[in-house]
């Protein structure tokens, strides 16, 4: 099986729950160092469950380099990994010091269990460079939600934020904390018909709280592995008839966000088949 198709069946699995309702997540990754220097890079793991976490024997993975992970991540908490030194948060000790760069270019991310499974992804999809983050600023990938399974609706660039950087500088994260865009989400529902998805069928959807400003666009990563956006500038609550026929058989993940210009405020993603 293909990369591209992996993504959808881990999609497809942590929406339908196969995969633990509380697990770790990969929650930030800052990609583009920090504004005292490029270098700095670091990732946020979080766990989104009641008990703490054994890392022994899983790995973090970055394209084909492997980061063995090793601690404890507690309940509803962070890990952070910083590269090369703990220099790269001053204010916020490192659980675990890594070597080797993201490219500016893209990579991606999966975090592995024990067993050999992929529990997470970041950036798994995106069509160049990444889903979110921003270079110029300095500005990581942050995730709207441990619950959005990695995509286009799951990942936003962070405002500045508390902690500072090794020169002093505000860094455009949260590392070690509570994701500002967690903090910021919209609740969004969305609806898909139960059952195998034939013909033309209706998605649903609403998007609460405040509302203007925001585009809502539906996506769809099908069979083929390829992440599709299907309609864009939609109204915060409605309807969209989605001809399944032009999408192959097989398992479907459905996709709804509402955007900024910072990226997703909030999103959803539903589990399906497509049977025509």
């Amino acid at each position: 099986m293909g990369v591209r198709v992996s993504a959808l069946w881990l999609a497809v699995l942590c929406v339908v729950g196969v995969a633990a309702s509380g697990r770790v997540v990969i929650n930030e990754v800052g990609w583009a160092g920090t504004a005292a220097s490029g270098y700095d890079e670091w990732i946020e793991l979080y766990n989104d469950s009641d008990t703490p976490v054994d890392l022994a024997g899983w790995v973090l993975a970055i394209g084909e380099r492997e980061i063995p992970l090793a601690g404890t991540i507690p309940a509803h908490g962070f890990f952070l990994l910083e590269r090369t030194d703990d220099s790269t948060v001053p204010g916020i000790a490192a659980d675990l010091i890594y070597k080797g760069a993201m490219a500016n270019s893209g990579a991606v991310l999966r975090l592995v269990g024990p067993g050999g499974a992929v529990v997470d992804t970041a950036n798994l999809g995106a069509p160049e460079g990444w889903w979110a983050g921003d270079a110029g600023l300095r500005a990581s990938m942050e995730r709207i939600s441990p619950g959005i399974p990695d995509g286009p609706v799951a990942w936003r660039t962070a405002p500045e934020g508390e902690a500072t950087d090794a020169a002093g500088n505000r860094i455009y994260g949260t590392p070690g904390a509570g994701n500002a865009a967690a903090a910021a989400s919209l609740p969004v529902s969305l609806a898909v018909p139960p059952g195998p998805l034939t013909g033309t069928v209706t998605i649903s959807w609403e998007v609460e709280g405040n509302v203007e400003g925001l585009d809502v666009k539906l996506f769809v990563l099908a069979a083929d592995g390829a992440w599709t956006t299907v309609a864009e500038g939609l109204p915060p609550m409605g309807a969209y008839r989605l001809d399944t026929g032009a999408f192959p058989n097989g398992a479907v993940l459905i996709a709804l966000g509402a955007f900024d210009a910072g990226g997703p405020r909030g999103g959803a993603a539903v589990a399906g088949e497509i049977a025509n």
